[in-house]
């Protein structure tokens, strides 16, 4: 049975700003949904960090470490019907628990498995964890959607991902904290007991299900997401923006996390934790910054394109300079835009989006975006090996503006008919 939206919907009548916000921020589901988030990402990118950073150091190949945050994706794609049927069962609070509890297991595994110098369990270990990560990450949209309604949905469709980055940072600060100081077996021990904080979390929220459209049941995932995006123009340019923010720009991130502070700047682990923490602060002050900008910002149809090419553009800055201030004032500036681009699309996905769709479309663009986000990774990972930083960093400036001018000729070449937008639009007001 779904949960009723939270204690901050209302009516119709739309509160002020900051109404909002006080409702939103005090509601206790948004702050324990906020809390799961928070925790398993500090363990998770703590985790991450120092089995990067010990096979750069250790193995000396840029790929190797790359390996590490490429692996975990393969199988979200690859079994991406399974997490679409996962997530729209009728027991999804149970479904994120036992996900939350693998991951802890799994977790510990990898500190063992990484003591024992056994790489390619380590490897098989990150296939499994990143699977139960698709699917949690799918939940948490349902979520986000099936807790909160009308003017609620907007600012927590901006916001509930805020504590995922905050626990990235929270990942660098520990991480520079115990780097040196712990192995590796205790770092998949701390990760492990995020996670099982997590779980604990997920089953204290209400238990949710997703409604399902007539006919969905026998659509098959690309069937559906062609049908649902049929037409929206919006919706499609918010998934395709979307898809190259985690594909591209967060590909290039996580292969240059490690290799731009070892090789570049020469400050080996201390290095890859402090760039984490510049990273994690620049994510957090990007996603909160978007339901402040977009809230005075109209012109909807330039923001994609606006912001793909300032992101690039950028991205491509942080490869010109090996100085560590430059080049960190630098790098929080491509990930504050890369994580305002993320949001802001995705916040017009989960508004635009009709609820009975949400999980097919997450799922699709959570793969689709995870499959480049591979690519990408393991690319510039094998790059920088064999080419000047500045070179690869031009590469991804290119293939991300080249993507972003595609998309918007091709649907210049598209009009929508007046009839069917008409519909579109009265079907999306219905939906949120």
């Amino acid at each position: 049975m779904s949960a009723q939206p939270t204690e901050g919907a209302t009516d119709g009548t739309a509160p002020d700003a900051a109404a909002a916000r006080r409702v939103l921020f005090t509601s206790r589901r948004f702050l324990v949904l906020w809390a799961a988030m928070l925790v398993s990402s500090a363990g998770t990118f703590f985790l991450l960090l120092t089995a990067s950073s010990w096979l750069l150091t250790e193995g000396g190949s840029g790929l190797g470490a790359a390996a590490v945050f490429g692996f975990q994706w393969i199988l979200p794609v690859v079994l991406v019907g399974v997490v679409r049927k996962v997530c729209e069962g009728p027991r999804l609070r149970r479904t994120v628990v036992y996900a939350e509890l693998g991951g802890a297991a799994v977790s510990l595994a990898i500190g063992v498995f990484l003591g024992a110098d056994l790489i390619v369990a380590v490897l098989g270990c990150f296939l499994v964890r990143g699977l139960l990560e698709g699917i949690t990450k799918t939940a948490r949209v349902v979520y986000a959607r099936q807790l909160f309604g009308g003017p609620d949905l907007k600012l927590a469709s901006y916001t509930f991902n805020n504590s995922y980055y905050l626990g990235s940072a929270a990942g660098g600060v520990l991480g520079s904290l115990l780097v040196g100081e712990v192995s590796v077996v205790t770092a998949g021990a701390v990760d492990a007991v995020t996670f099982a904080l997590s779980a604990c979390c997920y089953r204290w929220l209400p238990a949710v299900s997703v409604p399902r459209a007539e006919g969905t049941a026998r659509r098959g995932l690309p069937a559906q997401v062609r049908a649902t995006l049929s037409g929206r123009h919006g919706l499609i340019r918010a998934v395709v923006y979307l898809v190259l923010a985690v594909g591209v720009f967060q590909g290039f991130h996580s292969a240059a996390r490690t290799v731009v502070p070892v090789r570049v700047l020469g400050q080996g682990e201390s290095g890859v934790m402090n760039l984490q923490i510049v990273a994690g602060a620049a994510l957090v002050l990007g996603a909160v910054t978007v339901p402040v900008v977009l809230r005075r910002t109209t012109a909807r149809t330039h923001q994609g394109p606006a912001l793909n090419g300032l992101t690039a553009a950028v991205l491509f800055l942080v490869c010109l300079t090996a100085q560590p201030w430059s080049l960190y004032a630098a790098y929080f500036g491509f990930l504050f835009l890369f994580e305002f681009a993320f949001t802001a699309a995705q916040g017009e996905v989960v508004q635009k989006c009709p609820t009975t769709d949400l999980v097919a479309l997450t799922s699709f663009t959570n793969a689709f975006g995870t499959g480049l986000l591979i690519v990408c990774t393991l690319l510039a990972g094998a790059l920088f090996d064999v080419l000047a930083l500045s070179t690869v960093g031009l590469l991804y400036a290119v293939l991300a503006v080249a993507s972003g001018i595609a998309l918007e000729v091709f649907l210049k070449t598209r009009p929508v008919p007046v009839r069917q937008a008409q519909t579109l639009a009265g079907q999306e007001v219905s939906a949120a």
